[in-house]
This record gives C-alpha cells, sequence and structure tokens, in this order.
C-alpha cells in the first residue's frame, strides 16, 4: 500500500506532465516552457526541477504512463477477445475524444511528433522502451505469443489508426466517411488482410 506522501508525489508528477502535454499541444514547443509548465501545474520551477530534470522528461513521463494505462486495458480485456479488436477499441475511444482532450489521438500524434523534434535522433528514447509494456501486454493475448507478433500487431494498429488520421484530414465532401469508419475499414483490412 502507497503512503500519503507517495500518492501526494505521484499526483505532482502526473500534475506536472499533463501541464507540460497541454502547454506543448496548445502553445508549441516554445510556449512549454518550465516556468510555464510550472506555474500551469500550481508549483514552483524548483518543485518542477525535483521530479523532472528537463521539460523532455514530462513530456515523457505523460507518454509511458498513457502506454501504461493501454497496458492494463489489454490485460483487463475479455479473455475471448483477440489483441487487435483490443487495440481496435482503445485507438477508437483516443479518436472520439473532444479536439481539446490531451489524450484524443490526433494530440497524441501532436505530441509524438513534437517531442521526437525536441529531442532529436541522438536523445529519443527507443521506441521499444516506450511501448514496451503494450508489446508485453499483447505479446500475452496473441496467438503464438512471440514478441514479433506482438510487436507487429501494435505497430500495424498504429500505423493504420496513422493512415485513417491522414486520410480524414483531407477530406474532400461532407459524404466523405468519418473518422471512426476509416478506422474500422482499417482494422477491417488488418484482420481479414488486404484482398478482403
Amino acid at each position: 500500500m502507497t503512503s500519503l506522501r507517495e500518492r501526494k508525489k505521484a499526483d505532482t508528477r502526473t500534475r506536472l506532465s499533463v501541464a507540460a502535454v497541454e502547454l506543448l499541444i496548445s502553445h508549441g514547443v516554445e510556449g512549454a516552457t518550465v516556468a510555464a509548465i510550472a506555474e500551469r501545474a500550481g508549483v514552483s520551477t524548483r518543485t518542477f526541477h525535483n521530479y523532472f530534470a528537463r521539460r523532455e522528461d514530462a513530456f515523457l513521463h505523460f507518454v509511458r504512463e498513457q502506454v501504461a494505462r493501454w497496458a492494463e486495458q489489454v490485460k483487463n480485456a475479455p479473455s475471448d477477445m483477440s489483441a487487435l479488436r483490443i487495440l481496435h477499441g482503445i485507438l477508437k475511444e483516443a479518436y472520439t475524444r473532444p479536439a481539446d482532450d490531451i489524450v484524443a489521438l490526433g494530440n497524441l500524434v501532436v505530441l509524438g511528433e513534437r517531442i521526437g523534434f525536441l529531442l532529436g535522433p541522438e536523445r529519443r528514447p527507443d521506441i521499444e522502451d516506450i511501448l514496451g509494456p503494450l508489446y508485453e501486454a499483447v505479446r500475452q493475448r496473441v496467438a503464438n505469443g512471440t514478441e514479433f507478433r506482438a510487436r507487429l500487431t501494435v505497430d500495424l494498429s498504429m500505423a493504420a489508426s496513422g493512415a485513417a488520421l491522414r486520410k480524414h484530414a483531407t477530406r474532400q465532401r461532407e459524404g466523405d466517411p468519418s473518422l471512426a469508419d476509416l478506422l474500422d475499414e482499417a482494422f477491417e483490412v488488418l484482420a481479414h488482410g488486404v484482398g478482403s
């Protein structure tokens, strides 16, 4: 059981990471300064540095926490659901969130791009490091639970979601498919193949 002090520390860390991501999404790289993050979270910059060495660490903490939540959803889903169906549901739920919700999938994509830009290739964490808990949760669900099959399932799910998001961004007419419809189609292709 965690102590009250530990829960308060975890809450402060979460508040700081959420404030960092909100600022990064709404005000861009320039607006997501340590001082602005601390102010938004209601703490001093010194307190910020008690939790994170750099603002990028706060961004990454948020992403890791989100991935951990997805991994828990995979683990807690009914045993008869396939990993692909669970990931479809998780990503579809993220798509249906309002645009101003920081865990809306479009915002998570923007977040990933901005973090990648900020860190550069030499400091960017390995994707396996970030997605590791999700890979492992999916590995426990896939037939012939190999590490490769789990990674392939997660990576293809992310790619399918990205394709749906990009297609939706180029909508030309009112009758074009909704984002949810595009996501359903993308996962239908994953489940049954391109030739179906």
